[in-house]
């Protein structure tokens, strides 16, 4: 008697797409394109965070 394990199919191909090198760089291409398209907005509302924390004494 053998104890195999079952192949599983689409685990391999979905894996490989997964931690493929292209994958992160499209992700990242893709926040870089928004966040200069919302880099106004980005700008203001970290300027806000670092006011908010600054005056709340907590530096």
């Amino acid at each position: 008697m053998t104890s195999r394990q079952p192949s599983v199919g689409p685990v391999r191909p979905l894996r490989r797409w997964v931690t493929d090198p292209l994958v992160p760089v499209l992700l990242l291409t893709a926040g870089a394109m928004l966040s200069a398209a919302y880099g106004h907005v980005l700008t203001w509302a970290i300027v806000g965070g670092l006011a908010g924390y600054t005056l709340s004494g907590s530096v």
